[in-house]
């Protein structure tokens, strides 16, 4: 069963899907004429589509609901004659009575479709019905019917709508996803109540739980017609399906005691009510949805210039993998070096990200995680490391910034990263021209400018549209711009793996050969309010950043100074192996060139030094527009 409501401004739509037709063929390859969809297309397409459904909806992560659907689902999925992919389920926290299915396996239902079936074979049943559209390659059909020209709302992912309220950007995004992939003809409809009533009778479930669950949605429309609009928008009507499955039936010979309900079933609906539902949208204060649009502006944008990342591979590549500091599902900074070989913990991929703006310039950082920093080898370099840390102790060498222990050589674990300035044109993030790329490499900045810049004295970096191409050394993880070169590849011993930005962060081990989809995750929600507590298993170093003073654009237009105080937060992660709290958030990285350049002013005050490092001309504005600065400040205390 699938399908959503159609958005009220479908001109809108349409336009919007259009705009991006070009950026979807291109990222997929696609050819003009006819179109042939393999299983990578359609996991691909799906897969984007997914991201943006999971970024935008609340999603129920409860492991038991989310494990007790997914077991019934796998279970039909053998019985498909489609078993050779992947698929993935997910609950979506809404009350509303509907389930949907993606290309490629992507299967979502509501929360209110569980609590409104009575017993596990209704739910069955459901799943059934969306496995069954995947089965028949339904969706691969509409995709070659619409010969690209209805897809890629999701080919740009958030980058879509700038200059447009963000929350309607959001919501006619995801309808147009939905319902671009579930408006399925009355053929494929009843192809997949067949195939669904076939997988039933296989599973040995009762097949006319189907019917029953339909006779039930029949009554809340009489009663409740609000609660079930999205899924009568985009399905035969329940007496019509009750006649086809009641046909298939029939031809199949009874079986006894045919399962109806279940234990689990009854667990899991209690356990469902237990969990608060998500907040509606229009029930959100007006701050609130000020908050939301400001977050989803700073994500289109970081979206648009998302680099494109070489990441070498050393003697132990898992090491190498990017993800997010709590890959291990904790916030301890003390055990990730040991966690980091335990291959039960995924290595999803992410890029930490935060988004300053000017009235001239977008300015947005990039952080890479590594949970180990091993050059000198795992072992040989971690002990090592601890000898030369016990030395440097022992001379009573104490420095906040931890610039004393440079001579370690391996140490717990690393964040390194980049500074994009892109000068803008206009109130759309996609028409800004890229102009600056700084990258971070062992404690230097590294200046670059693109490959077709007028300007001279600067390394050049290869560009692929908006996005740099930049390479992360093995080991060490430093950051540079990708040449492709002897010098670069000497020390991959086991090549290179890409990631790209797709808006879903993948597992880099289940994927040796790349390349790897990563997604983004703001620095501000994630990285950042742990450090203004101080001293915690996360952060292991503190230091006082007293008050830092910036320009903004006052409320008349003119410039005016702000000054914000920091005070003592935390500036190194806590890491016991090797070198002891070496790893530093963004605020902790510096030039050890410019000795007289304050801790933290290339995060808190990127076009201050842009214009110090290019002296670019007059028109580069370095006083920012105060939502993309002063939000992170207000009203928070850190603990001094």
């Amino acid at each position: 069963m699938s399908g959503i409501h159609g958005y009220n401004n479908r001109r809108y739509v349409r336009a919007l899907t259009c705009a991006v037709v070009l950026g979807l063929a291109a990222a997929l390859g696609f050819a003009q004429g006819v179109i042939r969809v393999s299983d990578r297309e359609e996991i691909e397409i799906g897969k984007r589509a997914a991201g943006e459904i999971e970024f935008d909806l609340p999603m129920i992560d409860d492991p038991i609901i989310t494990r007790y659907v997914t077991r019934i689902g796998l279970r039909l999925v053998r019985e498909s004659g489609r078993s050779n992919i992947q698929y993935r389920f997910r609950i979506i926290n809404s009350d509303e009575i509907n389930a949907f299915a993606l290309p490629g396996g992507f299967i979502y239902v509501h929360r209110g479709l569980i609590e409104a079936a009575e017993n596990e074979s209704q739910l069955a049943g459901v799943l059934a019905h969306e496995i069954g559209h995947i089965a028949a390659r339904h969706h691969a059909t509409q995709i070659k019917r619409s010969n690209i020209a209805n897809l890629g709302l999701w080919s740009l992912g958030p980058v879509l709508g700038a200059g447009i309220k963000r929350t309607a950007v959001k919501q006619s995004s995801r309808v147009a996803i939905i319902g671009l992939f579930n408006k399925f003809s009355r053929e494929d409809e009843r192809e997949a109540d067949r195939l669904a009533a076939k997988m039933l009778y296989d599973c040995n479930y009762d097949g006319r739980s189907l019917i029953s669950f339909f006779d039930k949605l029949g009554a809340i429309e009489e009663s409740k017609p609000q609660a079930i609009e999205q899924f009568f928008a985009t399905h035969p009507q329940p007496e019509d399906r009750a006649d086809n499955i009641t046909d298939i039936l029939e031809t199949f010979p009874p079986k006894p005691n045919p399962v109806s309900d279940t234990r689990q079933f009854q667990q899991v609906k209690k356990r469902l009510s237990a969990i608060k539902p998500a907040a509606q949208p229009s029930s959100a204060s007006a701050a609130d949805e000020d908050s939301e649009d400001e977050d989803s502006r700073n994500r289109e944008i970081a979206a648009v210039f998302a680099p494109i990342f070489y990441q070498g591979l050393g003697d132990e590549p898992r090491y190498d993998y990017i993800t997010n500091f709590d890959f291990d599902k904790d916030w301890r900074g003390d055990n990730n070096w040991n966690n980091a070989a335990n291959v039960a913990f995924p290595l999803n991929a992410w890029i930490y990200y935060s988004v300053r703006e000017t009235g001239t310039h977008y300015f947005v950082h990039y952080a890479a995680f590594h949970p180990r920093d091993y050059k000198g080898g795992n072992r040989r370099g971690r002990f090592l490391s601890e000898a030369i840390r016990r030395g440097v102790d022992a001379l009573g060498r104490h420095d906040p910034t931890g610039r004393a222990d440079e001579a370690v050589l391996a140490h717990e674990n690393d964040l390194e990263g980049c500074l994009v300035v892109a000068q803008k044109k206009g109130d759309d993030p996609a028409r800004a021209r890229v102009v600056y790329v700084e990258t971070l490499a062992h404690n230097k900045f590294l200046k670059y400018v693109p490959e077709d810049s007028p300007l001279a004295g600067f390394d050049a970096v290869k560009m692929q549209g908006r996005r740099p191409k930049l390479f992360i050394e093995p080991k060490g993880h430093g950051i540079e711009a990708w040449r492709d070169d002897e010098q670069q590849q000497k020390n991959c011993v086991n090549g290179v793996m890409i990631y790209t930005f797709t808006g879903a962060a993948e597992d880099s081990s289940k994927r040796p050969k790349g390349p790897t989809g990563y997604d983004l995750t703001p620095i501000e929600t994630t990285l950042w309010p742990r450090a203004l507590q101080g001293l915690n298993p996360t952060y292991g170093l503190t230091h006082d950043y007293a008050t830092i003073l910036i320009d903004i654009v006052g409320p008349d237009g003119q410039t005016v100074e702000k000054d914000i105080v920091i005070g003592q937060i935390g500036s190194a992660f806590r890491g016991a192996i090797g070198g002891a709290n070496l790893a530093r958030p963004p605020w902790g990285w510096f030039d050890g060139t410019e000795r007289d350049s304050p801790l933290g002013e290339w995060f808190f005050d990127p076009a201050r030094t842009i214009k110090r490092h290019f002296n670019p001309g007059d028109d580069f504005s370095t006083a920012y527009i105060p939502e993309s600065v002063l939000r992170w400040f207000n009203d928070q205390k850190p603990k001094q």
